[in-house]
């Protein structure tokens, strides 16, 4: 049996005595150094966290093989940005108890002093910048790490030729604590490099009448589905054409706060549209061609969306980076359809929508939907002929027939 237990900032005054408890019933705990010597009187094994990871799962298998009951203390909360999917994805048919701890998140908004109900959350640590939102619109907390420093993610904004107001959080809870307000200009001059510091980004205010009905007439435009093709940034990566990726959408049901993923997102037309569709929402693109996800940051900077997040890699090894979705779009699975409508956290009455270009991946996605009890399967066939102007005529440019699938998830 594995219990996974929050220890918050890591301080013993921040533990409540249910932590305590729970670590007393434990055979074997593990964690890292500083989190070990919060239980100084732990009567069972111990065992230190350290960069290789491999080694510390090793004994958590050795121990469960003996029925041994294994805590594992994670900082900050267990379900925000921890080992937690990977703990899920070693031992999924282990019991598994998890316990929350004070989150880095909470303590940074509660400093703040800022509700963080409607705020969007970032991480880049071990991550690309490209994963920040190129518009802030809402409060953003971004956990920054590695080489992605706070000054970094200053200058990021800067480059994009805004100066926002940032908060910075290090060491929180502890006496070398640093809480600072500055502007973005002011953090990346900063000289002293904070690793893992914490950031709360803050939207410009929006005081000017004309500003409101700008912003208004933008979202409106990043609303719109049916884009022509060639406003979008293309290269040499295939696309998803206007007249397909509209019955796409419509097929998906989008609601303006839902979470969706995009797997084989490619330039990121149908990531882009979605986005707009669901502006209280947020998009995962997953890409694995550096080309394809250079163009989805582009065009994502192009329509200013910032509610879309690229994910780069392939579904559904990156799955542990998503939150539970309510629409899942497939536009490609490099072969591996069936792992991904098993494993994508893909909410119960959820949509999934799949497009083939062929019968065969058409007659696979119609057999693994019924196998893995999707309900309310439906297939369209669809070709689009485009007529072109030539010279005073008209003439026939056909498109290549889409089957395009949709179906909701059932109950397992």
């Amino acid at each position: 049996m594995l219990k996974v237990i929050g220890i918050g900032p890591g301080r013993s005054e921040w533990l409540p005595p249910a932590v305590g408890d729970l670590v007393n019933h434990c055979d074997v705990l593990i964690g890292g150094s500083r989190a070990l010597e919060l239980f100084p009187d732990f009567p069972g094994s111990q065992h230190c966290l350290s960069g290789d990871l491999d080694s510390s799962l090793t004994v958590i298998k050795d121990a469960l093989l003996e029925k041994k009951v294994i805590g594992v203390l994670v900082s900050g909360d267990p379900g925000f940005f921890s080992l937690l999917p990977r703990l899920k994805k070693e031992f999924p048919e282990e019991q598994m108890d998890v316990y929350p701890g004070i989150s880095s998140l909470q303590f940074a908004f509660a400093r703040a002093g800022l509700p963080w109900q409607e705020a969007d959350f970032v991480s880049v640590h071990g991550r690309d910048l490209s994963l920040l939102p190129p518009k802030l619109i809402r409060l953003t907390a971004v956990l920054t790490g590695g080489a992605n420093t706070p000054q970094n993610v200053a200058q990021f904004y800067l480059d994009l030729g805004q100066n926002p107001n940032i908060s910075v959080g290090n060491a929180l809870a502890y006496p070398e604590e640093l809480w600072q307000l500055m502007d973005a200009r002011h953090l990346a001059q900063e000289k002293d490099l904070l690793k893992n510091a914490i950031l709360i980004l803050h939207p410009d205010s929006m005081h000017s009448t004309d500003h409101q009905f700008e912003t208004a007439a933008n979202v409106a435009s990043r609303s719109r589905i049916g884009i022509p093709d060639q406003e979008f940034l293309r290269g040499k990566v295939p696309m998803t054409k206007s007249e397909i990726r509209v019955q796409v959408l419509a097929k998906a049901q989008i609601s303006k706060t839902d979470t969706i993923v995009d797997i084989g997102a490619g330039t990121g037309s149908i990531s882009i549209e979605a986005a707009g569709l669901a502006p209280e929402g947020v998009v995962y693109a997953i890409e694995n061609n550096p080309e394809a996800q250079a163009l989805i940051v582009a065009n994502q900077q192009k329509f200013e969306v910032s509610n879309l997040r690229l994910i780069p890699g392939t579904a559904p090894d990156v799955f542990a980076e998503l939150p539970a979705v309510n629409v899942c779009i497939i536009g490609g699975s490099k072969g591996r359809m069936k792992d991904i409508l098993r494993m994508v956290p893909l909410l119960e009455g959820g949509r999934v929508v799949i497009t083939a270009v062929t019968l065969e991946t058409m007659s696979q996605s119609v057999n693994l939907l019924t196998e893995l009890n999707y309900q309310d399967i439906d297939i369209v066939s669809l070709q689009a002929v485009r007529w072109q102007p030539v010279q005073n005529l008209h003439m026939a440019q056909a498109l290549n027939p889409v089957f395009i699938l949709s179906a909701r998830k059932g109950v397992r």
